[in-house]
C-alpha cells in the first residue's frame, strides 16, 4: 500500500523535531489530528518500530489510546 503524502510528510517532521520532545509532541498530536485513521494508524506502527520515536511518544501514544 503506497503511503499518503501526510503520512510520509508527518514522519519527515517527527524525525526532524525528535530533538525537542515538547515539538514532537506538539507535532505527533497535530498529525493524528490530520491524518485519517488508516495513515494515523500506520503512523503510530511506524513510530513503534522507531526505536528513538518510541521511547519519547509510546506513553502518550498509549494514553491517547485510553481516551479512545
Amino acid at each position: 500500500m503506497k503511503k499518503s503524502t501526510f503520512l510520509n510528510y508527518y514522519m519527515e517532521i517527527l524525525e526532524k523535531v525528535s530533538f525537542s520532545d515538547q515539538l514532537l509532541i506538539k507535532e505527533y498530536l497535530k498529525a493524528k489530528k490530520l491524518l485519517n485513521n488508516d495513515d494515523a494508524e500506520s503512523l503510530d506502527q511506524w513510530i513503534y518500530n522507531h526505536t528513538a520515536l518510541s521511547c519519547k511518544l509510546g506513553p502518550i501514544m498509549d494514553t491517547l489510546q485510553l481516551e479512545h
